[in-house]
Order: C-alpha cells, then structure tokens, then sequence
C-alpha cells in the first residue's frame, strides 16, 4: 500500500488508503506547505532508523505505522513495511506538527525531482 502524495505550487498532501488509516498510522491524510520542507531522504536504510516511542499506531509483522515521538517534543510520522523498503522517502520538516514524515510512495525518484530537492541518501 503505497502512500498519493499530491503536490500543488504552495502545499504538499500525503494521502493514505482505508487500510493504512485502519492500522491507525493516521486517521486523516496529512500535509504540509511547501516553504516547511528542509530536505527529503531516499532508500531502504530509513526503516532501519525508527526511534521513540510510539503512540498510537502499530510496530509488528514488518509494519511500522503511527507517531513516534522523542525527547524535547520531537514528533516522527511513520507509514512503512519493510518488505517495501526500496520504495521509503523521509520529508524533513520544519515548522510543522511534525519533524520528519517518512512513507512509502510508487516513485520516490518522481516525488523527490517533484518536489525540486536533491535526497541525502539514495
């Protein structure tokens, strides 16, 4: 199941299927202005890189869903399995209910020249 990411001039959507919001990674499609996107990450190591604690969501059977959050209010919104870990893109934020977004989309090639921003890992 792989996340539509819905790109206009000034806002970026993430938008998730019925399965997805089941597994309570999220119960709305989430988004972002365009000007709160630092960097985007590409590769399979990003699932490796899962950290925090998780509330709510699902951490099992290769599946990592919901919001991680970390010391000093750092929240993390994952929407991975690791079985589709070729297909992993993290967009970094700042200035947003999030600090890092990280899902698996068709093309993350695609997305990520979409978007006009070189990925730190590839």
């Amino acid at each position: 199941m792989f996340a539509d990411v819905v790109i206009t001039e000034t806002l970026v959507t993430i938008r998730f299927s019925r399965y997805d919001k089941f597994l309570n990674a999220s119960k709305r499609d989430i988004s972002f202005r365009r000007d709160q996107l630092i960097s985007l990450d590409l590769g399979p190591e990003l699932v490796r890189e899962c950290r925090g604690m998780r509330a709510p969501g699902t951490y099992g059977f290769g599946v990592i869903a919901g919001t991680y959050r970390q010391r000093h209010g750092v929240k993390h919104f994952w929407n991975v399995r690791k079985k589709l870990a070729d297909y992993t893109i993290r967009f970094n934020l700042l200035g947003n209910e999030f600090d890092s977004i990280v899902v698996q989309v068709g093309d993350p090639k695609a997305i990520s020249e979409s978007l006009g921003r070189h990925s730190v890992s590839q």
